[in-house]
């Protein structure tokens, strides 16, 4: 740590420069100095505020059509405020690599098949299957995709018959890697 802070400290007073420097003159050196670095392997950095979200059923489903999106209604995480409830779409607001997972609870003789799409194209699938079970079997899927600026994302149904979700124990949350 002591390092870098002396590095910086070093990249500061020679990019300050003196007073009988131009500013165009301050620009070129400081540029001089950002290629050497990225030279060395070194990476322009830029801050963004996190992506993440966290969102769950509120009402339980049942009888869905096929395709049909799964809306997770209730959101306690929405950084970046890229996960719309509503719609229970996620609009990636960077490019990059987003890390997804969504569980699914149902009920005894009953099942809850999704999938995770992106830009309706599937790419991962979640089969939640009660049938011949006593108990409500819970079934957690996760996806690591790679998005572009305004790609979407949700999960949706993937059968037709014998559905049922329970309420308050189904989530979907997501976050920028």
């Amino acid at each position: 740590m002591t390092r870098i802070c002396y590095l910086l400290m070093n990249c500061a007073l020679l990019v300050a420069g003196t007073a009988h420097e131009s500013p165009q003159q301050v620009v070129t050196r400081y540029s001089n100095y950002k290629a050497i670095c990225n030279g060395m392997g070194f990476e322009n950095v830029r801050c963004k505020a996190p992506v993440a979200f966290q969102s769950s059923l509120t009402k339980q489903l049942e009888n869905m059509k096929n395709q049909e999106t799964v809306i997770f209604d209730k959101v306690s995480l929405n950084e970046g405020n890229a996960y719309d409830k509503t719609s229970g779409i996620f609009t990636a607001p960077l490019d990059g690599i987003y890390s997804f997972t969504w569980t699914i609870l149902t009920t005894a003789g009953k099942y809850f098949l999704t999938e995770i799409v992106l830009n309706g194209k599937k790419v991962v699938l979640n089969h939640t299957d009660g049938r011949g079970h006593d108990g409500g079997p819970m079934s957690t899927s996760h996806a690591n995709i790679k998005m572009k600026k305004g790609d979407k994302v949700w999960i949706r149904t993937h059968s037709t018959s014998g559905l049922f979700a329970h309420a308050n124990w189904c989530f979907f949350s997501g976050s920028k890697l």
